[in-house]
């Protein structure tokens, strides 16, 4: 009986996922295509089924997309000074069965925020904050 339940707690285990862990300021600006400070002028989100989670049941994650009015480039080049950006950050807003698993970026500005962003660039004009701490905010 022993044998069979160590089996099982084995197998299980090897099969979950945790929360990403934040990265260091070193690794953000290493990562990161682009790097801007801004003010956050607008966010919306809209709840999708999830593309992050692909296992048996209903998932759903909330994406937001944070415009902000370009003030300073840090890093990169495809953006200018003054320039509107939308970004888009994503949580989970519903795992059906409950599981763990990425949580999502933390944390997630509000309008009037100022901000620095590391920026994952998703194609033209498509851009991401780097997972899961790709905003800080600079009030």
């Amino acid at each position: 009986m022993r044998i069979s339940i160590l089996n099982i707690i084995m197998v299980f285990s090897s099969a979950v996922f945790g929360a990403i862990a934040p990265m260091s300021p070193k690794d953000l600006e290493k990562t990161s295509d682009l790097i801007i400070t801004g003010k956050v002028i607008g966010v919306t989100s809209i709840i999708k089924k999830s593309k992050i989670e692909k296992s048996f049941g209903i998932h759903r994650d909330k994406i937001f997309y944070i415009t902000i009015n370009v003030t300073e480039i840090l890093k990169g080049k495809s953006v200018c000074r003054d320039q509107k950006i939308d970004i888009r950050v994503w949580r989970p807003s519903l795992r059906i069965p409950p599981i763990t698993g990425p949580q999502g970026h933390y944390p997630i500005p509000v309008k009037g925020d100022r901000v620095r962003v590391y920026i994952k660039m998703e194609g033209e004009k498509k851009y991401s904050a780097l997972l899961p701490n790709g905003f800080s905010i600079i009030n």
